[in-house]
């Protein structure tokens, strides 16, 4: 019987065991297995890598600063979501200088390969309320977009923020005009995605919805107002409704976005007609919202943030996000996407990612905390899967009359 040493020559009958191990090694989601070249989207089949992006607004150019460091958020991070107001030219700015101010964002992107999403309104709350409102709209927000173009820039996805309910229930509208159905409004949402589809065939849509501030299969909204206790009505009908209008039209919906704060998600922020916000499951309606999603073939992308936080401290910010991650996690979700984002005046400390409680530390523990669980299951099911390698062979050894499993770690090792 062949007994093996570093550097003893291994008999025919190991060198057939050894060629088996080069056909059985290579693993699907093993270490060496990963390929870190991008941007590429999400892969939501189940075992993914989730995403991590980051959303501050203009608080983003201090990243851009000479001698700005954050080492790990640049490497680990998935993409920026972008404002759809900071693409407009800025009172007294021409179209040139509005380019030149967009051009080191631009190029940042590209240098650190980020993807890039653009946060807009889809439809506009100060659009015609009429048959042009989708047309409309989409001239008015591919002019903001084409100054990112022009920059050098690129746009990936179009993170749809309430187009509905702008045409539903506009903001601000002193004519007191707006649609009176789902239907013609969504049909408005169907003309203003043919027009940004035209131009940027290859931007791909998220549809975003204020969560709380709508009723859910017939359960009340968050502030439980109106005739029905709905706020803005139910909007599973208006995701059905919505999606439906978009198959018909060919047009694909690549996720869904929630933006539902922690304070909210956990029943602790005042509610204007419930005495008892807590009453309400609000974590179980996300989750199933988030299953209904996945359902649909579509991604699902949740903002996690802390209003209470985001207006007080960006300590409180800092903590209750994470609370909010921790919390979502444990009941089950596993977003496609999770997007750290503020449009609150905290935090105000953008860097260094080393100490809490900036943003970037909190997008750092973020990542940590979505992929370690995943690296630890992948590295789990890695090593399963390498023990059953070595049983095969072991078994085969025994077969060859060879030393069983020591010999089959001696191939596995290289030796």
């Amino acid at each position: 019987m062949a007994t093996l040493h570093q550097g003893t020559r291994i008999s025919a009958a190991a060198r057939y065991l050894a060629w088996t191990i080069v056909v059985l090694v290579p693993l699907t989601g093993s270490p060496a297995a990963e390929d870190t070249a991008g941007p590429v989207p999400a892969d939501d089949r189940p075992g993914a890598q989730p995403e991590v992006w980051l959303c501050a607004g203009d608080r983003i150019m201090e990243l851009l600063q000479p001698g700005a460091e954050w080492p790990f958020v640049q490497q680990h991070l998935s993409g920026i979501k972008l404002y759809v107001g900071q693409l407009y030219g800025k009172r007294r700015e021409t179209q040139e200088q509005t380019v030149e101010r967009l051009r080191p964002l631009a190029n940042s992107v590209q240098a650190h390969n980020l993807q890039v999403a653009v946060e807009l309104g889809g439809c506009l709350d100060f659009s015609p309320m009429d048959d042009t409102a989708g047309e409309w709209s989409a001239q008015h927000e591919l002019a903001a977009l084409a100054n990112f173009y022009a920059a050098g820039g690129r746009v990936d996805y179009l993170d749809l923020d309430g187009p509905i309910r702008r045409l539903l229930h506009p903001e601000n509208r002193r004519d007191g005009r707006r649609f009176d159905s789902i239907d013609k409004a969504a049909d408005e949402l169907i003309d203003a995605l043919k027009l940004h589809r035209a131009a940027h065939p290859e931007t791909r849509y998220w549809l975003l919805t204020n969560f709380p501030n709508w009723g859910w299969r017939g359960d009340v909204s968050y502030h439980a107002r109106g005739p029905q206790r709905q706020d803005y009505g139910d909007y599973d009908q208006v995701v059905r409704i919505v999606l439906e209008k978009l198959r018909a039209a060919d047009i694909r919906l690549d996720g869904v976005t929630v933006d539902n704060p922690y304070d909210y998600l956990v029943g602790e922020h005042f509610s204007v007609k419930l005495t008892d916000p807590k009453s309400v499951d609000w974590l179980a309606r996300v989750r199933g919202y988030e299953d209904f999603a996945r359902e649909q073939g579509l991604t699902f992308n949740l903002i996690v943030n802390s209003q209470r936080g985001g207006q007080e401290s960006d300590e409180r910010f800092f903590r209750e996000t994470l609370q909010m991650v921790d919390t979502y996690r444990r009941a089950g979700g596993r977003p496609t996407r999770w997007f750290v984002q503020s449009w609150y005046p905290h935090p105000k400390q953008m860097l260094p990612e080393t100490a809490p409680p900036s943003m970037t530390a909190l997008v750092k523990a973020v990542i940590e905390r979505v992929r370690g669980d995943q690296n630890q299951r992948g590295q789990a099911q890695y090593c399963s899967a390498r023990e059953s390698q070595l049983g095969i062979v072991a078994g085969r050894a025994r077969h060859w009359g060879l030393g069983g499993r020591r010999l089959a770690w001696a191939v596995l090792a290289g030796r």
